[in-house]
């Protein structure tokens, strides 16, 4: 997608979209809100050509049946009948929660990197945001997202859906603290950052899928800053991401949410395992540079560097200030 006056103003509408639904108090406000979101969004995936047609069809569609159940569920509660399940899958569905996340993996590989960071973080922050008003159990919900985000990466090749994969893993992190406002926004926003990033690397190299690793000839640098970003979106201490999730770790134990957190331990684990064979590839199994050469050849520390590894030590210095 080429950033033009056209693009500008999708972008324009996609922000109004989201402050209004934000700032109303009104459900039929913020359902207006999140169609200026959609309508904004469909479009520019129509500059990708056929295949940006293709997703920006299957999107289009899967928006527009979660929107009729949306004001079908509305209309149900304007009758006195207090039946808010119906709003409550339209919601998961706009958001692509498991089990509702198929539609997110048939439609990414028609995106560029720029639409993909837009589809996996800003259009979430709506629907996130009605759902806190609810008074639902997501617990079962989260334990599928967290096992099917996990598990489903495991064999992909494909880097597009890896983050795709990753995004709905860290729903399920989201949708554990859904009724903490101050927690899950400050959850998506350190995720938002830390996505822009990698996804920034992936498009300025012109990486599509694991085997492009294999046949890289980045220097050092390069293959630094790449894989301290990947071990930060997977969640390895001491780097930003960590932050996440010891925040969320912390909250289920004061809300005895053992068995939730016993999962998100575990689904952790294999998270990391695709993010570092990522990095064991560029850097380690595929290099023309000599392994004992490495450390002869550290230069001053990029900007994702010292944001992924001073954030987190910065943020626990000041915790017991705020």
């Amino acid at each position: 997608m080429k950033i033009n006056l056209t693009s500008f103003l999708f972008i324009v509408i996609m922000m109004v979209g989201i402050i209004i639904t934000l700032s109303s108090n009104s459900i039929l406000m913020m359902w207006v809100g999140l169609e200026l979101t959609m309508i904004s969004f469909v479009p520019m995936m129509t500059m990708e050509g056929i295949s940006g047609g293709e997703s920006s069809m299957k999107y289009f569609v899967v928006q527009s049946v979660s929107s009729c159940m949306l004001i079908l569920g509305m209309l149900f509660l304007l009758m006195n009948m207090s039946n808010d399940f119906l709003m409550l899958m339209s919601l998961c569905i706009k958001v692509g929660l498991a089990p509702f996340h198929g539609w997110v993996l048939s439609m990414v590989d028609g995106l560029n990197y720029l639409l993909l960071f837009v589809l996996l973080s800003i259009m979430k922050i709506s629907p996130i945001f009605i759902l806190t008003f609810t008074n639902f159990n997501f617990y079962l919900m989260v334990l599928i997202t967290l096992i099917v985000g996990s598990i489903s990466g495991l064999n992909q090749n494909s880097i597009r859906k890896l983050m795709s994969y990753s995004s709905i893993y860290n729903l399920g992190f989201i949708f554990s603290s859904i009724y903490f406002n101050s927690i899950w926004s400050l959850y998506l926003f350190m995720y938002t950052i830390i996505l822009m990033m990698v996804i920034f690397l992936m498009n300025n190299y012109n990486l599509n899928y694991l085997n492009q690793f294999m046949l890289n000839n980045f220097n050092f640098k390069e293959k630094m800053v790449l894989w301290v970003c990947m071990l930060s979106l997977g969640g390895m201490p001491p780097m930003l991401g960590f932050l996440n999730k010891i925040i969320i770790f912390e909250l289920m134990m004061m809300n005895d949410e053992y068995i939730i957190l016993m999962v998100m331990i575990f689904s952790s684990l294999l998270i990391m395992f695709f993010y570092i064979r990522i990095s064991l590839i560029s850097i380690m199994t595929f290099s023309l540079m000599m392994k004992w050469n490495f450390f002869l050849k550290m230069y001053s520390s990029y900007f994702f560097m010292i944001v992924n590894f001073l954030m987190f030590p910065l943020f626990i210095l000041i915790k017991p200030i705020l």
